[in-house]
């Protein structure tokens, strides 16, 4: 059996996920991450901040401890935007990303749609023009075609370069048009999300360009070893190793380029 490819999760929320689940990951493969901002119960100012030096602060050390080298993206999701306050938040972001640990902005997006949230999602991507940062774009479960369609809009009048922005949680019916647009486009190996077998129906249709494996895992019901599960299907569907290892790693460290 073909060894197989260190993995490279681009979407991890650990501050849910035990040392026992972050060391299986480990155990499996994983040897970097990328820690995403996440949405929580009461979205305060203060709240996100807190959050923010919590992922930054706490839980990269963790991983690293862990094993996993990691770093941090940090933004304001669509189901986090404060009632009040979000032009604070946003002033206090650009602080976070001295020093190379924080590699891009977000995940921000649309979940549900409608006006707060297309406002907080402009807002973000002009933070992320002003300052030259890659953006990670959240596309909800629900609508999802309809919600892509329109967060592609966004980005493409915001005027962030297209290489610059991942959108996040593709599926089989928009896949294409993020590719198509020039971004690059996020597989989550989550059983809300993407199945590792349709994962790699996807990848061989496609190819490996600008592909972005991830787990999610810390988001409810995710999958653990998801990503592991996947690199071994693409390994036994006789996927070359080359295509394998951009998925499984390459690709997340040409797109966030971490030091």
């Amino acid at each position: 059996m073909p060894e197989l490819p260190e993995l490279f999760d681009a979407h991890l929320h650990p501050e849910s996920l035990s040392d026992q689940d972050l060391e299986s990951m480990r155990y499996f493969g994983v040897a970097r991450a990328i820690v995403v901002a996440h949405h929580l119960p009461e979205p305060t100012p203060k709240a996100l901040r807190k959050h923010f030096d919590e992922l930054v602060l706490k839980q990269l050390p963790r991983l690293e401890r862990l094993g996993i080298r990691a770093w941090a993206v940090l933004g304001v999701h669509p189901r986090c935007i404060p009632r009040r306050g979000l032009s604070e938040v946003l002033s206090h972001l650009p602080d976070y990303f001295r020093g190379g640990r924080v590699v891009a902005l977000g995940e921000t997006g649309l979940h549900s749609g409608g006006i707060e949230e297309e406002e907080a999602f402009i807002e973000q991507l002009a933070l992320a023009r002003q300052l030259k940062l890659k953006v990670v774009v959240h596309t909800p479960v629900l609508d999802k075609e309809r919600h892509t369609r329109r967060i592609l809009t966004l980005v493409r009048d915001s005027g962030v370069l297209p290489s610059r922005v991942l959108v996040d949680h593709a599926n089989g019916r928009t896949v294409r048009n993020i590719l198509g647009c020039g971004h690059w486009a996020g597989l989550t190996l989550h059983p809300e999300a993407l199945r590792a077998e349709r994962a790699v129906a996807l990848v061989r249709r496609l190819g490996s360009e600008r592909l972005v494996l991830n787990s999610d895992a810390g988001d409810g019901a995710g999958d653990i070893l998801g990503l592991a599960r996947l690199a071994n299907l693409l390994t036994k569907a006789k996927l070359s190793e080359r295509v394998v290892k951009r998925v499984a790693h390459e690709n997340a460290a040409r797109f966030y380029q971490p030091r």
